[in-house]
């Protein structure tokens, strides 16, 4: 299919007729009509303009404004301008103030020449050409800004300034030009657009702009006030309605000219623009105001301070990993690092050797052993193996091959006991070397492991929700509460709101609901300061679904001043408890401390986000390498309150159970308390809960007192399973009621229950 060849271009139909306007609209800056429009020439020449039709235009102008004694100096003017374009192109210089003294040396024939149809003042020929110029300068910024960045970069201070400013000459010469009740229509129009893009005084700035073309035209300051006035109403009812807004600038000029007569006379021709410009407002589509606010909106966002925040993520990120790979290596290293070990076979040469130089070389039977040689080196083998066996040798241990012909069987006895001691202080030296080595493993194990986990989740890029924060922060707006700054960053569920507010406006209850409106599901305040005396700084995510309430009963034996058993209630995560009991053996002081110090590892283990079987078999590692019995049953359990279930982890630990509704599950222990063996696996399961669950955990002093297990669920089935620091108190008192008081040992009741937020 052949492509279609364009005919007519209506883009530079219509840039010619925009050009041809502005010519018209510069040169009706004043009455009488004079060439400001040469500095709209001088600017699109030098700025890359065609020559041919902007020079046609500029001169049109003049005949149409029926002043054609202004096309001398204009085409003298012209000449000029292009002639200085054609130097500055052949030296490829930029466009820059330069045209500030190009539009002065151009319209140096005006002054000389001026109108030849009136008679124009010389000094209102110098005034036209100064600012003419000062024009060109801001014709320049102005033109440059709107041309290359329109609405996808950010203007800076400098070009909104320009701009404004050419609004103010635009707007006097349409008055000049047509009437400026048009200039009034637009300019309401113009208000109302930005009291919907902006909505920070920026509509009432501007506003105060518009309203001097008019206060220029008509000699009347109180134009400024009128408009004014206009963007104060406009801006203080847009956030509630845009139909409201447009409706209010109608009825406040009405009041303006009831209160205090602004106008001359209130005529129809007065309130018409007013009407016709709030109403092009109000039939502008919806999407395209839209678009129109994303567009501006996004230039007020801090993207380099959004993407700053990514971009220290990942370097974070990348350096975490980096340390992660170095404690995989030391762990790598250590668990591959084996010392050779001196075999049994060395020590009984070694010891053979010592034997024969030290005592048999120097004994007066030397001659008579030496007959028997072969025999005498099985006996001390075999003595050898003896003393290994029991650790240390006696003359009863002396085998025949060495008591038949030995005399001096007192050293050697002396001899092979050192070396046994010797080698038996190795291999426990050994030993303890090894487990170090293995437990320095695990823990750079476990710290690689966290240090993973850390660079996955700083390296995940933050996705900001900028409409949502826009949606968010006009809906506080609208309840009263002006946002200074907002960070939403986080998708659906996950999504973390952070703001900042006068804490005049504060309000936490109003400000809540707001935001959990929005976003569809109830959040919670997680995180408050103060930022300076007059700003709050709030943080909200959402809020989780279920929670939990804890109930702790304990005695100590009859007898000992410190209870063995210890209790943790600790929070992970956000959605994630760790309860835990720890049972040390015995009762007293050193049973507490082992006890304590084991719960104490575990969680500051947990939290770090370590593992749960890395975690356990250290802390079994730790207190089998003390020497002394440092035993303690452990009752851990992970409660996940997201998805609703719970890890058990016991060691030596009584059964716990879950309770609802009268109904009792029972979870099983079989193995040992932690510290008795170096490896040792725990007994592990895992559980549903669901709304209203409890979760009951005890030491071994209350399980004991009841006999058994069923024994417990018999009572359980008893006590309404409501308040968890109730069903404690009660079972304690059924246990201590079964031992007749008597507190046979320490006693430790914990529960959880579970339940659904409202």
């Amino acid at each position: 299919m052949k492509k279609r060849t364009k005919i007519f271009d209506y883009t530079n139909v219509l840039k010619c007729l925009a050009l041809f306007s502005s010519f018209l609209i510069f040169n009706c800056l004043n009455k009488p009509i004079l060439p400001y429009s040469t500095a709209l020439l001088t600017t699109v020449i030098n700025s890359g303009g065609g020559y041919f039709i902007s020079c046609v235009l500029y001169l049109l102008s003049f005949i149409v404004l029926s002043r054609p004694g202004l096309l001398a100096s204009g085409a003298i003017a012209m000449g000029i301008i292009v002639i200085i374009r054609l130097i500055r192109q052949k030296f490829k210089s930029k466009v820059g103030v330069e045209n500030f003294f190009y539009t002065i040396i151009s319209m140096l024939p005006f002054i000389v020449i001026g109108d030849t149809s009136i008679q124009i003042q010389i000094e209102k020929r110098i005034l036209c050409v100064i600012i003419s110029a000062l024009l060109t300068i801001i014709l320049t910024v102005a033109i440059s800004a709107i041309d290359k960045k329109g609405l996808k970069y950010k203007m800076n201070k400098d070009e909104y300034v320009c701009i404004t400013l050419l609004l103010i000459f635009v707007g006097l010469g349409i008055s000049h030009l047509f009437t400026p009740f048009i200039w009034k229509a637009v300019s309401v129009l113009i208000i109302l657009l930005c009291s919907y893009i902006f909505t920070c005084g920026i509509a009432t700035i501007v506003s105060s702009c518009l309203g001097i073309s008019l206060a220029i035209y008509y000699g009347n300051v109180n134009y400024v006030a009128v408009f004014i006035f206009w963007g104060l109403t406009a801006e203080s009812l847009i956030s509630f309605s845009r139909y409201l807004s447009a409706i209010s600038i109608i009825i406040s000029d009405y009041l303006i000219q009831y209160l205090f007569a602004v106008y001359p006379a209130y005529q129809l021709a007065e309130y018409l623009p007013v009407i016709i410009g709030s109403l092009c407002f109000s039939i502008l589509p919806t999407n395209l105001l839209t678009n129109l606010k994303e567009k501006f909106y996004f230039f007020k966002e801090n993207k380099l301070f959004r993407q700053s925040i990514n971009r220290n993520r990942l370097m974070l990120a990348n350096r975490l990993y980096d340390l992660s790979g170095v404690f995989t290596e030391m762990a790598s290293a250590f668990n591959n690092f084996t010392k050779a070990e001196l075999s049994k076979d060395k020590i009984k040469e070694n010891s053979y050797k010592t034997v024969k130089e030290n005592i048999c070389v120097k004994c007066d039977n030397k001659l008579k052993c030496a007959k028997n040689q072969k025999e005498f080196n099985v006996g001390i083998q075999k003595l050898f193996e003896i003393g290994l066996a029991k650790g240390r040798l006696s003359l009863i241990d002396l085998p025949n091959e060495v008591s038949s012909t030995c005399i001096r069987p007192a050293d050697i006895l002396y001899a092979l006991n050192k070396f046994i001691a010797e080698y038996h202080s190795y291999k426990i030296s050994t030993v303890n070397l090894t487990n170090s080595r293995a437990l320095i493993a695990k823990e750079a194990e476990g710290v690689a492991e966290i240090l993973k986990g850390l660079a996955l989740e700083s390296g995940a890029l933050l996705k900001y929700q900028t409409k949502l924060e826009r949606t968010l922060t006009d809906a506080l707006l609208k309840q009263g509460f002006l946002v200074d700054e907002m960070l939403i960053y986080g998708e659906k569920s996950k999504a973390t709101v952070s703001l900042i507010l006068n804490t005049n406006e504060f309000s936490l209850a109003q400000i809540q609901t707001a935001i959990s409106k929005i976003l569809g599901f109830e959040v919670i305040l997680f995180e408050k300061n103060n930022v300076t005396e007059h700003k709050i700084y709030l943080s909200f995510k959402k809020k989780a679904d279920y929670d939990a309430v804890f109930g702790v009963s304990k005695v100590t034996k009859d007898g000992s001043n410190k209870s063995g058993d210890t209790h943790s209630i600790t929070r992970i995560s956000d959605d994630k408890f760790l309860v835990a009991l720890s049972d040390g053996m015995g009762s007293g002081e050193n049973a507490e401390n082992i006890s304590s110090i084991s719960l104490s590892l575990i969680e500051s283990f947990y939290k770090a986000g370590m593992n749960s079987n890395l975690i356990l078999n250290t802390v079994n590692k730790l207190l089998s390498i003390n020497t002394e019995d440092s035993f303690t049953a452990l009752d851990v359990s992970i409660i996940n309150l997201k998805n609703r279930t719970v890890d058990f982890i016991k060691y030596g630990a009584p059964y716990g159970f879950i309770i609802n509704d009268g109904a009792v599950k029972i979870i099983e222990s079989n193995t040992i308390p932690l510290g008795i063996l170096e490896d040792l696996a725990p007994s592990v399961a895992q559980a549903q809960i669901s709304d209203g669950d409890m979760l009951l955990l005890l030491t071994d002093g209350i399980s004991d007192s009841f006999g058994s297990s069923s024994a417990i669920i018999d009572f359980l089935r008893t006590v309404p399973a409501k308040n968890p620091q109730t069903l404690t108190d009660q079972i304690l008192a059924k246990a201590l009621s079964l031992t007749d008081g008597k507190r046979i040992d320490d006693m430790t009741a914990l529960a959880v229950r579970v339940f659904k937020q409202a």
